[in-house]
């Protein structure tokens, strides 16, 4: 064999590992974007990625905020609304749920969302916690000057966190629900006290009476905010400028009932007529969702059985 040959083919070979190379790196999770580069892992294990944002104000640190992107999305969702808010004097932080971006692992573990069971959703709120408690001690802020924002499914995490696992300082839910993925709300409002805000659009009518229920029972102050035609969950910030101002006026304590007070020393605002819907049977959606529970954990039982039959199957038993 010549030596320009040898030379040839050893240059193609190369070549063609390097091809090889790239096509795996492209197989992998790729999430670049603005932020610090941070993880942290939750009471059971998963390792999380996330973006923390510090604040860049002139006026020193004014609180700190954690944003639940919905399901089968990411982080990014909130990327933009969180950098904003940081240059408005927060400490932000965006994360991937588990089984979504690229929190994918729990130990040696791959998680993945298109399989989840209601109980996988439920663990979530796990991930919720470990964001706060991360947090918490980078910002050396303590529980009640932090805020919490979510969408769809990210929504009912962030009311569930607010009233079982710290005082935060405020709760904002876009496009709110009372049982996604098996997660109820209902009812926990009642339990809230501090000030919760509720967006939804016109045409998505399992939100909007889902926000008609939870402000109806809300304990504290709130303020339901309505647009038209613009979606579901966080695209709505992408179709309603509108949504971004009401956002940092939110986060920054300026939203004001219609006598001119700020909402957190209004007490709880009447609703207005617009969000109202008299044909809602709060009853009826009670014992909708204790159906769609039972029909839940049924599921889950057959899929448990159908897991462990595949488990056997790939280990050769």
């Amino acid at each position: 064999m010549s030596l320009l040959f040898r030379l040839g083919l050893q240059s193609t070979l190369m070549g063609l590992g390097a091809l090889f190379s790239v096509a795996l790196a492209s197989t992998e999770p790729v999430d670049s974007g603005p932020g610090e580069v941070v993880s942290f892992e939750t009471s059971d294990g998963v390792k999380l990625d996330a973006r923390l944002f510090q604040p860049s104000s002139a006026n020193g640190t004014r609180g700190g905020i954690v944003f639940v992107h919905e399901p089968f999305r990411s982080k990014r969702d909130w990327s933009y609304m969180a950098e904003r808010l940081s240059r408005k004097g927060f400490f932000t932080l965006t994360f991937d749920l588990r089984g979504h971006g690229v929190s994918l692992v729990r130990g040696d573990e791959e998680l993945d969302r298109e399989i989840f069971m209601e109980a996988d959703w439920a663990d979530t709120k796990l991930d919720l916690q470990a964001a706060f408690a991360f947090l918490m001690d980078r910002s050396q802020l303590p529980a009640e000057q932090l805020h919490v924002a979510g969408s769809d499914l990210g929504g009912s995490l962030a009311l569930q966190h607010a009233v079982k696992n710290s005082p935060v300082a405020s709760v904002a839910m876009l496009s709110p629900g009372l049982g996604y993925d098996g997660l109820n709300v209902l009812g926990l409002g009642k339990q809230l006290q501090r000030p919760l805000l509720l967006v939804f659009s016109t045409e998505d009518g399992y939100s909007r009476k889902s926000a008609q229920v939870i402000a109806s029972e809300a304990a504290g102050p709130v303020h339901v905010e309505m647009y038209y035609g613009v979606g579901h969950g966080a695209k709505m910030l992408s179709r309603e400028p509108l949504l971004e101002s009401l956002l940092l006026s939110w986060f920054l304590g300026t939203v004001f009932d219609s006598e001119g007070r700020r909402l957190e020393d209004a007490g709880k605002p009447e609703i207005g007529e617009k969000s109202i819907d008299s044909s809602l049977d709060t009853e009826a959606e009670k014992k909708r969702l204790e159906q769609q529970r039972r029909e839940a954990e049924k599921a889950d039982e057959e899929a448990v059985g159908e897991q462990g039959e595949r488990k056997r199957w790939k280990q050769g038993d």
